[in-house]
């Protein structure tokens, strides 16, 4: 365990290779044909998320295993599980996830403590199936918690949602400075890494289902403030309001695919 958390400090983040099954990983799969979908994907009826199944049914087996509980036991003494959430980055239409520590969206999921307290968290994340380039796998800057709390752009996702991401120039010069490592995982691997960590994935493009686990840890020293969160919330809903908003204005000033036929013509030429 010591070395353990030695490499988590330094590096951001710890791989635990095999953690799970296989066969216990496909009885996570099989679990979610019980439960109805809570989101889709954007413009399909296909399924992306199944809610928090936090102590739900067989995946309470996922905060209850011992290296998961006893990396929490070391790190926080005192800690309690957020939430666990099931991604599913389906074959052909998985969306892409935005680059992004996790401490810039403090205020919706820990309202009442800062970006500062980062430490007092970690992700814990959980391939239930094979994960590679092809079919979109997590990516991370690996060393890139060093650089502190990194500033943040406002940005709509593929879901129509709003999110905070890391700026490209950012983006340019973490990756000069520390690369871009690809996690390709088989499914049972374990990924703890911390709320600075910059991370991302790309869209899945192949035949290849990519579920995977969520699981956030935090220090329990104080309650949700939900004056916090209630503000936080009204702020992401109106930026999405007001970016769609300013989208319809501008479709209502004149036919933009007809301003822009040119690109479709030399598209349709390639």
């Amino acid at each position: 365990m010591n070395d353990m958390l030695k490499s988590y400090n330094e590096n951001g983040y710890y791989l635990a290779k095999s953690v799970f099954t296989d066969e216990f990983c496909k009885e996570l799969i099989n679990y979610l044909d019980t439960l109805k979908p809570k989101v889709t994907l954007p413009f399909t009826n296909v399924t992306w998320g199944y809610g928090n199944l936090l102590n739900q049914g067989i995946y309470k087996n996922i905060s209850d295993n011992k290296l998961i509980t006893d990396f929490c036991k070391n790190k926080f003494k005192n800690y309690i599980f957020n939430h666990l959430f099931v991604h599913n980055k389906a074959p052909w239409v998985g969306a892409s996830v935005e680059w992004h520590q996790e401490a810039f969206n403090i205020d919706s999921y820990a309202p009442g403590y800062s970006r500062d307290e980062w430490d007092d968290f970690a992700q814990i994340y959980v391939a239930l199936e094979k994960q590679d380039l092809d079919n979109g796998c997590l990516r991370i800057f690996p060393g890139s918690h060093r650089e502190g709390l990194l500033p943040s752009e406002d940005t709509v996702n593929e879901h129509l949602s709003h999110k905070r991401r890391v700026p490209f120039e950012t983006l340019q010069y973490l990756n000069s400075k520390y690369g871009v490592e690809n996690c390709e995982l088989e499914p049972g691997d374990v990924l703890f890494f911390n709320h600075l960590v910059v991370h991302g994935s790309a869209s899945n493009h192949s035949s290849r289902s990519r579920k995977a686990i969520v699981l956030q840890v935090r220090k329990n020293i104080r309650e949700k403030n939900m004056e916090i969160f209630n503000k936080e919330i009204k702020y992401r809903v109106d930026f999405v309001k007001n970016a769609l908003n300013n989208r319809i204005k501008k479709l209502n000033k004149g036919n933009i695919y007809d301003e822009e036929k040119w690109i479709y013509s030399h598209i349709s030429n390639l």
